[in-house]
């Protein structure tokens, strides 16, 4: 797995098993050495660590993520994938237009399926982690002088960061609020 500065962290009632099924749809590696269990990627990806909550999510979570998918057969695939696993559509206010399908995990968080996108960056099965920002550009910078991200797309609405060597998904500040209840995204070296 390549660095990509941060983790994101799901805070749920149930983390061997949440943590069990992100590994089996994104084909990735549970690791239960440490206290909290990890799900890694084997090539590009971000690590998810899963801790325990004594509270069921409520409301919209403030992070989410964004899978990607390579051509339409693999984006059919990965529905499937997902909806057999137990993810279930969900209407967050996205209107029937958008390119991608929005769904939930077991616990109810919040995911989007991509449509097929080119691009020049090797993402991993995970396209981007998505932040629910008042603020794009001044949460963007705070995490520029303090990670090694680098700022790599730029509109008034949404501030996109990367590595440097350009591997592993991307870190969008999207302007919009939610309550960030159950997933953080956590700087790491």
């Amino acid at each position: 797995m390549t660095g990509t500065g941060f983790t994101v962290e799901f805070a749920t009632a149930r983390p061997v098993q949440l943590a069990r099924w992100w590994a089996q749809v994104l084909d990735w590696a549970v690791d239960t050495s440490a206290a909290d269990p990890v799900v890694r990627a084997a090539g590009p990806g971000v690590p998810l660590l899963f801790t325990g909550a004594a509270q069921e999510k409520s409301g919209k979570n403030g992070v989410h993520l964004d899978l990607r998918s390579e051509s339409h057969d693999h984006e059919r695939t990965m529905l499937l994938r997902l909806f057999n696993a137990g993810a279930r559509f969900a209407d967050i206010g996205q209107g029937e237009d958008v390119p991608w399908v929005v769904m939930t995990d077991p616990d109810g968080n919040e995911l989007c399926l991509l449509e097929p996108r080119k691009s020049d960056v090797d993402t991993g099965a995970v396209h981007s982690v998505v932040v629910d920002s008042a603020d794009p550009a001044r949460d963007a910078r705070r995490w520029t002088e303090t990670t090694s991200l680098i700022v790599v797309h730029r509109e008034p609405h949404l501030v996109a960061l990367h590595s440097p060597d350009r591997s592993g998904p991307y870190l969008e500040f999207l302007s919009a609020t939610g309550p960030g209840t159950t997933l953080r995204v956590l700087p790491r070296p």
